[in-house]
């Protein structure tokens, strides 16, 4: 990941509508919500609420909550570093309901994502916003146990026992001094029987993230790469070949082999064969270059080979493993000052070749992409260029057809995303969570109609989280927060 990326360009600040008379004292009762992101991120996407002082500050309670339409919902807002501690409360969409100075908000009739804003009177310039789904389905996520460390930019592997590795990560909450990303050692267990987190490997200072995790068909998991930093000697952060293995039914860590080459920001896909496709990359955050090599990770053997090279370097792409045994490589970024690409590759496990594949409608980073039950794949949102020398998030979806090769527009969310996750649910739909400025929102993609629909959403704003489905069909929320990492967990059933 490249924290540049992550942080952007020049950003549209949102329009806010206040209501008439709609001044208020904060109230400085907490509620039993958790603020986004623990409010102390910095920019991180171009949908960010500003809050440039760095004595004022406003939090608004709850952060996210689903209604029903027309129902009614009261809002507390705390300010602190202020002499002045009262606030005008907003809806910033014009169709998104009233509220009145007390912070007693009325939902509209129409089912939609909305957001209340409180902002302070002593300093105009900041403000805070509260997230409203407005749906006739009621949310369908519960809380569980916290992660024993807060982090974004983690991996989450289903082992074959139901439980969750949760490995590495970033904080960089934890370092003042930072000024991207602050990787982390430790790796915990979540289980699904006590819905619990375990810490196995304790936190040492030099972390990692940007790296990936593999379930290999003989149980254990293949750790691979990653961007490795030092809250000791924090200068940014270089990418390594190391790769380690968790034995899932023993419980132990054991060194397996180096990549051919240093790389973070890759993906790392499990082939039919048992081996290991490890593809693109970068050499450096936050100023890296995207690799086109790529390798094999054979298990049996425990080392990593040299395959054939994408005809584009990438990372923060995607790679999915297709029906027939082969891997779609999409869209990601040269450089992390280039901007996004369109184009798509296909790797041949027969041949160890890549081939060029049809190109997206839409060039992004950051994306999903969800293997369909019918072979065809979902990619979901991102990161793209508008135009007008910006990034930002898109809420434009396509499907990849291996039998066309060829890429089709499909229906758009109604939320624009980056750093969100896309979950395939044994029904056969997708459920998409999160992303962008920890948004707790949530849409379910229906391949039968091409839409997406509006659901109840998450308890807690969400980016750069992880989803994960149980053997139950359950999905696992866990952690996030880009710079400012999250503890928080809840379940999607």
């Amino acid at each position: 990941m490249q924290s540049p990326r992550t942080i952007g360009r020049t950003r549209l600040l949102p329009q806010v509508r206040f209501q008439p008379g709609a001044i208020a004292l904060a109230i400085t009762a907490v509620m039993g919500f958790w603020g986004c992101g623990g409010g102390s991120a910095p920019p991180r996407s171009s949908t960010l609420t500003p809050t440039p002082s760095a004595t004022i500050n406003v939090t608004v309670t709850p952060n996210s909550i689903t209604l029903s339409p027309g129902t009614t919902q009261s809002f507390t807002a705390e300010v602190t570093g202020a002499t002045n501690t009262a606030v005008i409360w907003g809806v910033q969409e014009s169709v998104g309901g009233t509220i009145n100075g007390v912070g007693f908000y009325t939902a509209p009739n129409a089912v939609g994502f909305y957001h209340v804003v409180a902002t302070s009177i002593e300093e105009t310039t900041v403000t805070a916003r509260a997230t409203v789904t407005v749906a006739t389905t009621s949310s369908g996520f519960t809380p569980t146990g916290s992660l024993r460390e807060a982090r974004g930019l983690h991996t989450a592997t289903l082992l074959p026992d139901n439980k969750v590795l949760v490995a590495y990560g970033s904080n960089s909450s934890a370092y003042t001094n930072a000024t991207g990303y602050v990787g982390l050692s430790s790796i915990e267990l979540y289980d699904a029987g006590t819905g619990t987190f375990t810490e196995i490997v304790g936190e040492d200072g030099a972390g990692t993230f940007g790296h990936t995790a593999t379930l290999l068909p003989n149980g254990k998991v293949l750790l691979a790469g990653g961007f490795v930093n030092s809250v000791w000697d924090y200068g940014g952060s270089t990418s390594y070949n190391k790769a380690t293995l968790y034995d899932s039914a023993t419980g132990v860590f054991s060194g397996t082999g180096n990549m051919t080459a240093s790389r973070g920001g890759h993906t790392a896909t499990l082939l039919a064969n048992g081996k290991v496709l490890i593809a693109g990359g970068a050499d450096q955050d936050p100023t890296g270059t995207g690799l086109a090599s790529a390798e094999l990770y054979d298990p049996t053997s425990g080392t990593f080979t040299q395959t054939g090279s994408m005809a584009v370097g990438r990372f923060l792409h995607t790679a999915t493993l297709l029906q027939n045994g082969r891997v779609l490589i999409v869209g990601g970024v040269l450089t992390s000052t280039s901007d996004p690409v369109a184009t798509a590759e296909v790797y041949d496990p027969a041949t160890g070749i890549f081939t060029m594949t049809g190109a997206m409608a839409t060039a992004r980073e950051r994306h999903t992409a969800t293997l369909l039950a019918d072979g065809r794949v979902l990619i979901v949102g991102g990161t793209t260029f508008t135009g007008t020398g910006n990034l930002h998030p898109t809420v434009t979806v396509e499907i990849y057809d291996p039998t066309t090769g060829s890429f089709s527009v499909t229906g758009s969310m109604a939320e624009a995303r980056t750093f969100h996750t896309a979950t395939l649910l044994p029904n056969g739909k997708v459920l998409v969570a999160g992303g962008g400025d920890e948004n707790s929102t949530v849409e379910i993609y229906d391949p039968a109609t091409g839409s997406f629909s509006i659901t109840g959403g998450m308890a807690i704003g969400r980016s750069g989280h992880t989803a994960t489905r149980l053997s139950n069909g359950s999905v696992l929320f866990a952690g996030g927060g880009i710079f400012a990492g999250l503890a928080s967990a809840e379940l999607y059933q």
